[in-house]
């Protein structure tokens, strides 16, 4: 808090991504509950509550925006603060039977509250509009916020000088997303009997290149590939193992990416490539066809 001085300097927002490590008695559920994992973390200060509620409405529309371009569907989930704030927090629930918590919410407005506060059971008319009726689903928790109120300003003595000159202590609010637990909520939700499905604006790369076969022309073809692609700025996995093409498809599909390029004896002969989008057929397609179909995401 060396940079505010008076309420002149508020509000301030300042986050980090970095790894975190948990004592967790009996880690579980792969990524989902691991003892370290990598968190998004935001702080916020404010001159009053006021202005505290009006970005919160700002990271909470953020917060949604990233979780719908994951393709996942979070609710705002009432929870209780916990060990950092007497306050009500809230949570980001994404429906999933794999989830680890229970949560009832509103069919017709965007009420939604952890079972465990909760004074009300499925069934019941919504209390925030009254015309929707509660139900319970299974959920995992992608992100919160807390309100903090002045508990740690007053503890740690961070104050600033306000509007009539007196000491005052900013209203502060803590954000996260849980970005290792964000992964294994996404390939619970997105994966077939093959393996799992990355939507687009997470996979790990755009498109896996395999070469099949010991056709050398095609082992070269497909290393000219490789290095056009790059060089367009599409990010790309070649598998260019000594193994067989059963192996090499069936790795594919387990790993995930959106985009699957095969070339080999067959699709030399015919001077084209075989391209196939993760839960989609594979088609024949020129080189130019291909890379206008993989241009960089925006």
């Amino acid at each position: 808090m060396s940079r505010v001085q008076t309420w002149r300097d508020l509000p301030q927002h300042v986050y980090q991504v970095q790894w975190k490590f948990r004592d967790e008695l009996r880690s579980k559920s792969g990524v989902m509950r691991g003892r370290e994992f990598l968190m998004k973390d935001m702080y916020s200060f404010h001159e009053d509550q006021a202005d505290f509620d009006r970005f919160y409405q700002v990271a909470k529309d953020a917060y949604l925006r990233v979780y719908d371009r994951l393709g996942l569907t979070a609710k705002v989930t009432e929870a209780s603060g916990g060990a950092f704030s007497q306050k009500i927090s809230y949570e980001f629930m994404v429906l999933t039977d794999a989830g680890e918590d229970d949560i009832l919410f509103c069919d017709a407005c965007e009420f939604c509250v952890n079972v465990e506060i909760a004074e009300i059971k499925e069934g019941d008319n919504c209390p925030k509009c009254g015309e929707g009726t509660l139900a319970q689903a299974r959920a995992s928790e992608v992100g919160n916020v807390f309100d903090l109120g002045q508990k740690y300003g007053r503890d740690f003595d961070m104050g600033f000088t306000d509007r009539n000159g007196d000491k005052q202590y900013p209203v502060m609010g803590c954000y996260g997303i849980g970005i290792t637990r964000l992964m294994g909520v996404i390939v619970e939700k997105f994966h077939d009997e093959r393996g799992i499905v990355w939507p687009e604006a997470v996979a790990p790369a755009r498109i896996h290149l395999a070469n099949l076969g010991k056709d050398e022309e095609a082992q070269a073809e497909a290393e000219a590939l490789y290095g056009t692609m790059r060089e367009r700025g599409i990010s790309v996995l070649w598998d260019d193992r000594d193994a067989t093409a059963g192996v090499k498809l069936a790795d594919a599909d387990l790993i995930g990416l959106p985009w699957r390029a095969v070339v080999s004896s067959r699709t030399r002969k015919a001077g084209k490539i075989e391209l196939k989008p993760r839960s989609g057929d594979p088609e024949m397609v020129t080189l130019d066809e291909l890379l206008n179909q993989l241009s960089p995401l925006s």
